[in-house]
C-alpha cells in the first residue's frame, strides 16, 4: 500500500489494525499514521525522496508534492517500460519542473488527482496567500483586543502560519495535540520557535478548519474570548471555499493542471477524482477499461 498525502479523507478506512503487507510512504506520513493512527513502525517503509529504490521487480521514485508536509508524487518504473506517474494531490512549483528526471522522461501514463479541473477553481498562488495574510494582520495588530484566527486542518495549512508568524516575529498559538503533529513534520527550531502553548502569549490562534465554517461557531469563539478581545479577523485558507457554479475566469489551480500535463507529457492520462456527480464518481471506480476511457474522454477536453 503506497501513502501519497496525508489528510482526513485520504487515510480513511486505514486502521491502527491494518495488516495487509507495508505500508510504503514518506517519512513524514510515516511518523503522522504512528501517532494519529497508531500503525506500528514494523508496517511502514518509509520511501526516501528523489532516490530511485527497487521494490518487487519495480523501479520507485518519490518527488515532493509541494502539497501538505509528507505528500509526494511517486513514479513507478516496471519491468514492461511503461513508466506510470501518480500524482495525489499536489501544486506546480518552479522547484517540481527543476527536476531533471520529470524534464525528461517518457511517461506512459500520468494518474492524476482532477479534484480541481475546472477553469471555476480560481486559487490564487501560495505565496500572494501568505503575503495577503501577513498584510491583513499586520493592518489590525494595532490594536491588542483583535483576535486573529487562522483554519487549519489536522495536517496542512503548516507553510502559512508559521510564516506569518517568522515575518511578523509574533507567536502563534496551538493546542497540544496540533504541538505533536508539527513535531513529526522536521520543522527547524528557528520555526518552532513562534509556536506556542500559552494562548495568552498571542492574539493569532490556529484552529481547526471547522470552526471558521459559520458565523455561529465564530461566535461561540468570540463569547470565549468576550472579556480579552472584541474583534475577530478569520482567514479560511481552503480550496473548498470556491463552490460549484461560481463563474470565474481560468483558474490559477486549473492551469497549474494543464501546465503540469503539457510538462510531463503521457501517452495517458487516468484521472483519480471526479466531481461530476456521484454517477460518474461511480463510473471512476469502476475496474474496467470502458468506464476508464469514458473518464479520460470527459476530463481531457479541459486538460487541453
Amino acid at each position: 500500500m503506497f501513502g501519497i498525502p496525508f489528510a482526513s479523507s485520504d487515510y480513511q478506512g486505514l486502521t491502527r489494525s491494518f495488516c495487509h503487507g507495508k505500508i510504503y510512504c514518506s517519512l513524514i506520513t510515516a511518523r503522522l499514521v504512528n501517532l494519529k493512527i497508531g500503525i506500528p513502525w514494523d508496517r511502514l517503509q518509509v520511501l526516501p525522496l528523489n532516490q530511485k529504490i527497487s521494490i518487487a521487480g519495480v523501479d520507485v521514485t518519490c518527488f515532493d508534492a509541494n502539497h501538505c508536509p509528507g505528500s509526494i508524487l511517486i513514479l513507478f518504473e516496471p519491468p514492461s517500460g511503461k513508466a506510470v506517474l501518480h500524482t495525489g494531490d499536489f501544486r506546480l512549483s518552479e522547484e517540481m519542473m527543476g527536476i531533471s528526471i520529470l524534464q525528461t522522461f517518457p511517461f506512459h501514463s500520468l494518474i492524476l488527482d482532477s479534484t480541481y479541473c475546472d477553469p471555476q477553481y480560481d486559487f490564487p498562488k501560495q505565496d500572494a496567500v501568505i503575503q495577503f495574510v501577513i498584510e491583513a494582520i499586520q493592518a489590525e495588530a494595532f490594536n491588542p483586543k483583535t483576535l486573529f484566527l487562522i483554519g487549519s486542518y489536522t495536517i496542512g495549512k503548516e507553510r502559512l502560519f508559521v510564516e506569518v508568524a517568522r515575518v511578523l516575529r509574533k507567536k502563534v498559538y496551538v493546542t497540544a495535540a496540533k504541538l505533536r503533529l508539527l513535531e513529526c513534520l522536521g520543522l527547524s527550531s528557528e520555526d518552532m520557535q513562534w509556536v506556542t502553548l500559552n494562548e495568552q502569549e498571542s492574539q493569532i490562534h490556529v484552529v481547526p478548519m471547522w470552526t471558521l465554517a459559520s458565523f455561529k461557531r465564530l461566535k461561540h469563539v468570540s463569547n470565549q474570548y468576550a472579556g480579552r478581545f472584541s474583534l475577530i479577523v478569520a482567514f479560511s485558507p481552503t480550496g473548498w471555499t470556491f463552490g460549484k457554479g461560481k463563474k470565474k475566469s481560468p483558474g490559477r489551480s486549473f492551469t497549474e493542471l494543464k501546465e503540469f500535463v503539457k510538462f510531463i507529457s503521457p501517452v495517458n492520462i487516468i484521472p483519480s477524482v471526479n466531481n461530476n456527480g456521484p454517477e460518474s464518481s461511480s463510473m471512476m471506480e469502476a475496474n474496467d477499461n470502458r468506464a476508464n476511457h469514458a473518464a479520460m474522454e470527459s476530463l481531457l477536453p479541459q486538460l487541453f
